[in-house]
């Protein structure tokens, strides 16, 4: 089966910014995984966080949104700790929230445009590291 779903990723700092577009199968979700992985590398230990635009992201069936789902579990186990997503509609927000609930960032924040959820996330990043045992 051919890859479906259309992915961008780029680092400003220890900022990701990722765009998937478009509907995703579960070829489409694993395609980008090694770009991804090369964007990140440099922040895996420390603390960063994403900005997710899903703005132009379609659709996914249950194997892919689970898929998505690791994905980011996985990126928080490595040091991310914040994550700002934009998207509309109250269907892409249930579907988000599904995506990340149970997941541990230090916070999570749903926004209507890209430019206040990188401001959002910049002054996260900008702030101090918890105390041990927090």
């Amino acid at each position: 089966m051919q890859p479906h779903g259309d992915f961008q990723v780029q680092r400003q700092g220890a900022m990701v910014i990722c765009r998937p577009s478009g509907p995703f199968n579960l070829d489409g979700a694993r395609a980008y995984e090694a770009q991804f992985l090369d964007v990140v590398a440099p922040l895996l230990g420390q603390r960063w966080g994403i900005v997710e635009i899903a703005s132009q992201f379609e659709a996914a069936g249950p194997e892919v949104m689970a898929h998505f789902r690791s994905q980011f579990d996985w990126c928080q186990r490595h040091g991310c700790r914040f994550l700002a997503l934009v998207c509309e509609g109250a269907f892409k927000r249930y579907m988000a929230e599904r995506i990340f609930a149970d997941i541990p960032f230090e916070a999570m924040a749903h926004f209507g445009d890209e430019g206040t959820a990188r401001q959002w996330l910049a002054h996260r990043l900008s702030g101090p590291w918890p105390a041990a045992g927090e």
